[in-house]
Protein backbone atom coordinates (compact mmCIF):
# COMPACT_ATOMS: atom_id res chain seq x y z
CA UNK A 1 0.00 0.00 0.00
CA UNK A 2 2.81 2.20 0.91
CA UNK A 3 4.80 2.29 -2.78
CA UNK A 4 1.37 2.35 -4.05
CA UNK A 5 0.79 5.37 -2.41
CA UNK A 6 4.06 7.03 -3.23
CA UNK A 7 3.45 6.46 -7.19
CA UNK A 8 0.57 7.97 -6.81
CA UNK A 9 1.77 11.22 -5.90
CA UNK A 10 4.76 10.87 -8.18
CA UNK A 11 2.20 10.70 -11.11
CA UNK A 12 0.79 13.93 -10.15
CA UNK A 13 3.08 16.37 -12.02
CA UNK A 14 3.45 19.97 -11.09
CA UNK A 15 1.30 21.88 -8.42
CA UNK A 16 -0.27 25.09 -9.94
CA UNK A 17 2.47 27.00 -8.02
CA UNK A 18 5.24 25.64 -9.43
CA UNK A 19 3.85 25.76 -13.16
CA UNK A 20 3.21 29.81 -12.43
CA UNK A 21 7.14 29.92 -11.13
CA UNK A 22 7.72 28.25 -14.34
CA UNK A 23 6.31 29.94 -17.05
CA UNK A 24 7.07 33.41 -15.02
CA UNK A 25 10.91 32.16 -15.43
CA UNK A 26 10.27 31.28 -19.08
CA UNK A 27 8.48 34.78 -19.94
CA UNK A 28 12.03 36.67 -18.18
CA UNK A 29 14.30 34.86 -19.85
CA UNK A 30 12.29 34.99 -23.29
CA UNK A 31 12.16 38.95 -22.54
CA UNK A 32 16.49 39.31 -21.76
CA UNK A 33 16.87 37.20 -24.90
CA UNK A 34 14.70 39.36 -26.92
CA UNK A 35 16.36 42.44 -25.48
CA UNK A 36 20.00 40.91 -25.82
CA UNK A 37 18.96 40.41 -29.44
CA UNK A 38 17.61 43.75 -30.33
CA UNK A 39 20.28 45.51 -28.31
CA UNK A 40 22.61 43.50 -30.63
CA UNK A 41 21.10 44.84 -33.48
CA UNK A 42 20.60 48.28 -33.02
CA UNK A 43 24.58 48.75 -32.21
CA UNK A 44 25.48 46.46 -35.40
CA UNK A 45 23.24 49.07 -37.41
CA UNK A 46 24.62 52.59 -35.03
CA UNK A 47 28.15 51.05 -36.25
CA UNK A 48 26.70 50.60 -40.17
CA UNK A 49 25.58 54.03 -40.45
CA UNK A 50 28.41 55.40 -38.66
CA UNK A 51 30.93 53.79 -40.48
CA UNK A 52 29.01 54.88 -43.89
CA UNK A 53 28.48 58.09 -42.75
CA UNK A 54 32.25 58.59 -42.07
CA UNK A 55 33.25 56.66 -45.25
CA UNK A 56 31.26 59.23 -47.06
CA UNK A 57 32.79 62.29 -45.67
CA UNK A 58 36.07 61.06 -46.19
CA UNK A 59 35.80 60.21 -50.04
CA UNK A 60 33.91 63.74 -49.78
CA UNK A 61 36.77 65.68 -48.74
CA UNK A 62 39.24 63.64 -51.14
CA UNK A 63 37.15 64.47 -54.31
CA UNK A 64 36.96 68.04 -52.74
CA UNK A 65 40.35 68.57 -51.53
CA UNK A 66 41.79 67.11 -55.23
CA UNK A 67 39.54 69.16 -57.01
CA UNK A 68 40.94 72.26 -55.50
CA UNK A 69 44.24 71.29 -55.37
CA UNK A 70 43.97 71.04 -59.50
CA UNK A 71 41.60 74.20 -59.93
CA UNK A 72 43.77 76.23 -62.98
CA UNK A 73 45.74 73.32 -64.45
CA UNK A 74 45.86 73.91 -68.17
CA UNK A 75 48.69 71.46 -69.09
CA UNK A 76 51.60 73.22 -70.18
CA UNK A 77 49.94 76.43 -70.12
CA UNK A 78 50.04 79.20 -67.42
CA UNK A 79 47.46 78.39 -64.89
CA UNK A 80 44.24 81.20 -65.49
CA UNK A 81 45.37 81.61 -69.35
CA UNK A 82 42.79 82.55 -71.58
CA UNK A 83 42.30 80.10 -74.11
CA UNK A 84 40.12 80.36 -77.57
CA UNK A 85 37.11 77.75 -77.42
CA UNK A 86 36.27 76.63 -81.12
CA UNK A 87 32.91 75.01 -79.60
CA UNK A 88 30.09 77.29 -78.62
CA UNK A 89 26.40 75.79 -76.81
CA UNK A 90 24.35 77.06 -73.71
CA UNK A 91 24.94 79.70 -71.62
CA UNK A 92 26.28 77.54 -68.79
CA UNK A 93 28.38 75.48 -71.09
CA UNK A 94 30.21 78.36 -72.85
CA UNK A 95 30.99 79.89 -68.81
CA UNK A 96 32.33 76.71 -68.44
CA UNK A 97 34.26 76.80 -71.25
CA UNK A 98 36.08 80.15 -70.09
CA UNK A 99 39.56 78.95 -68.74
CA UNK A 100 39.78 82.47 -66.37
CA UNK A 101 38.86 82.46 -63.51
CA UNK A 102 40.14 78.82 -62.55
CA UNK A 103 38.06 78.92 -59.85
CA UNK A 104 34.86 80.79 -58.54
CA UNK A 105 33.30 80.44 -55.32
CA UNK A 106 29.06 81.24 -54.48
CA UNK A 107 28.27 81.60 -51.01
CA UNK A 108 25.52 80.36 -49.18
CA UNK A 109 23.55 80.15 -51.77
CA UNK A 110 19.11 79.48 -51.91
CA UNK A 111 17.58 76.58 -52.50
CA UNK A 112 17.02 77.79 -56.21
CA UNK A 113 21.23 77.97 -56.38
CA UNK A 114 21.27 81.72 -56.53
CA UNK A 115 23.93 83.81 -53.78
CA UNK A 116 22.55 86.12 -51.29
CA UNK A 117 24.74 88.21 -52.55
CA UNK A 118 27.41 88.26 -54.68
CA UNK A 119 27.88 85.91 -58.43
CA UNK A 120 25.58 83.62 -59.19
CA UNK A 121 25.87 81.16 -61.94
CA UNK A 122 24.12 80.97 -65.14
CA UNK A 123 20.79 79.18 -64.92
CA UNK A 124 21.51 76.48 -66.96
CA UNK A 125 24.45 75.38 -63.97
CA UNK A 126 21.48 75.71 -61.45
CA UNK A 127 18.96 72.72 -60.25
CA UNK A 128 15.89 75.28 -59.24
CA UNK A 129 14.11 74.13 -55.86
CA UNK A 130 16.99 71.45 -55.58
CA UNK A 131 20.12 73.25 -54.00
CA UNK A 132 20.74 72.36 -50.20
CA UNK A 133 19.71 76.37 -48.98
CA UNK A 134 22.93 77.64 -46.88
CA UNK A 135 25.70 75.91 -48.40
CA UNK A 136 28.63 76.67 -50.83
CA UNK A 137 29.08 75.84 -54.44
CA UNK A 138 32.29 75.83 -56.23
CA UNK A 139 33.34 75.56 -60.23
CA UNK A 140 36.67 74.43 -60.88
CA UNK A 141 38.12 74.92 -64.56
CA UNK A 142 41.33 72.21 -65.34
CA UNK A 143 42.48 69.74 -67.54
CA UNK A 144 43.40 66.01 -66.56
CA UNK A 145 46.42 65.77 -64.74
CA UNK A 146 48.06 63.60 -67.37
CA UNK A 147 47.43 64.33 -71.37
CA UNK A 148 45.53 62.02 -74.08
CA UNK A 149 47.86 62.78 -76.53
CA UNK A 150 51.73 62.91 -75.44
CA UNK A 151 54.30 65.28 -77.50
CA UNK A 152 56.05 61.81 -79.02
CA UNK A 153 52.38 61.96 -80.70
CA UNK A 154 51.34 58.62 -78.31
CA UNK A 155 47.89 58.44 -78.55
CA UNK A 156 45.73 57.23 -75.28
CA UNK A 157 42.95 57.23 -77.79
CA UNK A 158 40.84 60.55 -78.77
CA UNK A 159 37.13 60.33 -77.49
CA UNK A 160 34.77 61.80 -80.26
CA UNK A 161 33.02 63.67 -77.23
CA UNK A 162 35.41 64.84 -74.94
CA UNK A 163 36.80 68.45 -74.99
CA UNK A 164 40.73 68.60 -75.18
CA UNK A 165 42.49 71.60 -74.70
CA UNK A 166 45.75 71.32 -77.64
CA UNK A 167 48.94 73.02 -76.33
CA UNK A 168 52.65 72.56 -77.05
CA UNK A 169 55.11 75.30 -78.68
CA UNK A 170 54.51 74.11 -82.11
CA UNK A 171 50.94 75.24 -81.87
CA UNK A 172 50.81 78.96 -81.67
CA UNK A 173 46.73 79.24 -80.76
CA UNK A 174 45.41 76.91 -78.22
CA UNK A 175 42.43 76.41 -78.28
CA UNK A 176 39.97 73.64 -76.88
CA UNK A 177 38.01 71.62 -79.20
CA UNK A 178 35.34 68.51 -79.76
CA UNK A 179 37.71 64.83 -80.32
CA UNK A 180 35.05 64.76 -82.93
CA UNK A 181 34.93 67.72 -84.22
CA UNK A 182 38.60 67.10 -87.05
CA UNK A 183 40.68 66.78 -84.14
CA UNK A 184 44.34 65.25 -84.95
CA UNK A 185 46.70 63.15 -82.69
CA UNK A 186 49.02 65.90 -82.89
CA UNK A 187 51.56 68.03 -80.30
CA UNK A 188 49.84 67.77 -76.74
CA UNK A 189 46.01 66.83 -76.31
CA UNK A 190 44.59 67.15 -72.67
CA UNK A 191 41.06 66.31 -71.58
CA UNK A 192 39.34 69.64 -70.32
CA UNK A 193 37.08 68.63 -67.52
CA UNK A 194 35.57 71.78 -65.96
CA UNK A 195 32.54 71.21 -63.00
CA UNK A 196 30.28 72.64 -61.06
CA UNK A 197 30.16 71.26 -57.26
CA UNK A 198 27.08 71.75 -54.99
CA UNK A 199 25.24 69.82 -52.89
CA UNK A 200 21.52 68.38 -53.73
CA UNK A 201 18.71 67.98 -51.51
CA UNK A 202 17.78 64.70 -52.99
CA UNK A 203 20.74 61.55 -53.45
CA UNK A 204 19.24 59.35 -56.19
CA UNK A 205 14.53 60.63 -56.40
CA UNK A 206 13.32 63.83 -55.65
CA UNK A 207 11.98 63.76 -51.99
CA UNK A 208 14.38 61.24 -50.78
CA UNK A 209 15.47 63.66 -48.06
CA UNK A 210 19.33 62.33 -48.37
CA UNK A 211 21.66 65.32 -49.22
CA UNK A 212 23.85 64.60 -51.89
CA UNK A 213 27.34 66.08 -52.75
CA UNK A 214 26.65 66.51 -56.79
CA UNK A 215 28.34 67.72 -59.88
CA UNK A 216 27.23 69.39 -63.75
CA UNK A 217 29.77 68.84 -66.30
CA UNK A 218 29.97 69.63 -69.62
CA UNK A 219 27.82 67.76 -72.02
CA UNK A 220 29.16 64.90 -74.08
CA UNK A 221 26.64 64.32 -76.73
CA UNK A 222 25.76 68.01 -77.55
CA UNK A 223 26.83 71.61 -76.39
CA UNK A 224 25.05 71.78 -73.25
CA UNK A 225 25.37 70.40 -69.86
CA UNK A 226 25.51 67.03 -69.11
CA UNK A 227 22.66 65.51 -66.42
CA UNK A 228 23.44 65.84 -62.71
CA UNK A 229 25.70 63.52 -61.45
CA UNK A 230 25.35 62.91 -57.43
CA UNK A 231 28.90 61.50 -56.13
CA UNK A 232 28.37 61.19 -52.56
CA UNK A 233 25.09 60.77 -50.54
CA UNK A 234 24.44 62.01 -46.90
CA UNK A 235 26.76 65.50 -47.05
CA UNK A 236 24.14 68.20 -45.38
CA UNK A 237 26.41 71.13 -44.88
CA UNK A 238 29.57 72.39 -47.71
CA UNK A 239 31.54 75.60 -46.42
CA UNK A 240 34.64 76.86 -47.77
CA UNK A 241 37.15 79.34 -46.58
CA UNK A 242 39.89 80.75 -48.68
CA UNK A 243 43.36 81.59 -46.91
CA UNK A 244 44.60 85.30 -48.01
CA UNK A 245 48.24 85.79 -48.51
CA UNK A 246 48.26 89.55 -48.08
CA UNK A 247 52.50 90.40 -48.08
CA UNK A 248 53.23 87.54 -51.15
CA UNK A 249 54.93 84.88 -48.70
CA UNK A 250 52.96 82.45 -50.00
CA UNK A 251 51.12 82.07 -46.58
CA UNK A 252 47.85 82.70 -45.58
CA UNK A 253 47.37 85.87 -43.55
CA UNK A 254 43.39 85.27 -43.07
CA UNK A 255 40.64 83.39 -44.33
CA UNK A 256 37.59 84.97 -45.76
CA UNK A 257 34.36 83.15 -46.22
CA UNK A 258 33.13 85.34 -48.85
CA UNK A 259 36.29 86.00 -50.90
CA UNK A 260 35.86 89.12 -53.85
CA UNK A 261 37.47 88.45 -56.78
CA UNK A 262 40.74 90.36 -55.58
CA UNK A 263 41.27 88.33 -52.74
CA UNK A 264 40.25 85.35 -54.22
CA UNK A 265 43.27 85.96 -56.93
CA UNK A 266 45.41 86.10 -53.51
CA UNK A 267 44.06 82.75 -52.40
CA UNK A 268 46.75 80.35 -51.53
CA UNK A 269 45.01 78.15 -49.51
CA UNK A 270 41.41 76.88 -49.18
CA UNK A 271 39.93 74.98 -45.77
CA UNK A 272 37.29 72.85 -46.01
CA UNK A 273 33.93 72.03 -43.69
CA UNK A 274 31.54 69.18 -44.24
CA UNK A 275 28.77 68.28 -41.75
CA UNK A 276 27.96 64.81 -42.83
CA UNK A 277 25.50 62.38 -41.86
CA UNK A 278 23.61 59.32 -41.77
CA UNK A 279 21.58 58.21 -44.66
CA UNK A 280 18.78 56.64 -42.37
CA UNK A 281 17.79 57.77 -39.02
CA UNK A 282 18.13 55.71 -35.88
CA UNK A 283 14.91 55.35 -33.12
CA UNK A 284 15.39 56.32 -29.94
CA UNK A 285 18.23 59.04 -31.19
CA UNK A 286 17.63 62.95 -31.05
CA UNK A 287 21.09 64.59 -32.24
CA UNK A 288 20.27 67.85 -30.07
CA UNK A 289 23.77 69.59 -30.70
CA UNK A 290 25.43 72.57 -32.32
CA UNK A 291 27.96 72.65 -35.52
CA UNK A 292 30.50 75.12 -36.72
CA UNK A 293 31.51 75.45 -39.92
CA UNK A 294 33.54 78.60 -40.23
CA UNK A 295 31.28 81.31 -39.94
CA UNK A 296 28.05 79.35 -40.07
CA UNK A 297 26.45 77.85 -37.04
CA UNK A 298 24.15 75.52 -37.74
CA UNK A 299 21.00 74.73 -34.71
CA UNK A 300 20.36 71.66 -33.15
CA UNK A 301 18.07 69.46 -35.88
CA UNK A 302 16.98 67.13 -32.85
CA UNK A 303 16.23 64.06 -35.33
CA UNK A 304 17.74 61.00 -35.36
CA UNK A 305 20.23 61.06 -37.81
CA UNK A 306 23.70 60.83 -36.66
CA UNK A 307 26.33 63.65 -37.77
CA UNK A 308 29.89 64.44 -38.06
CA UNK A 309 31.47 67.64 -38.27
CA UNK A 310 35.03 67.33 -41.18
CA UNK A 311 37.34 70.15 -41.73
CA UNK A 312 40.48 69.82 -43.94
CA UNK A 313 43.02 73.10 -45.64
CA UNK A 314 44.62 72.19 -48.85
CA UNK A 315 47.08 74.53 -50.49
CA UNK A 316 46.14 75.85 -54.01
CA UNK A 317 48.76 74.88 -56.22
CA UNK A 318 47.94 76.58 -59.44
CA UNK A 319 47.78 79.83 -57.28
CA UNK A 320 49.77 81.44 -60.21
CA UNK A 321 46.53 81.62 -62.63
CA UNK A 322 44.79 83.09 -59.66
CA UNK A 323 47.11 86.58 -59.96
CA UNK A 324 46.66 86.78 -63.30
Amino acid sequence: MAAAARCKACSQGLSLVELLVAIALGVVLSFGAMSLLLASKRSYLEAEELARMQDNGRHALRLLSFELNMAGYLATRVPGTAVDPVESGTACFDYLMRTNPPLEHVNDVTSAGLSGGGQSLPADCLLPGRHVAGSDMLLIRRTLSLPTVDPGGQSAGIDPDAIYLRAGPRYGQVSLQRGGNGLTAEGELWEYVPQVLFLRNYSVTSGDGVPALCRKRLGRSANRMAPTECLVEGVENLQVEFGIDEDGDQLADRFESVPDPAQLRAAVAARIYLLVRSVRPLGGYSDDRFYTLGNTRVRPPRDGYYRQLMQLTVGLHNRGGFRS
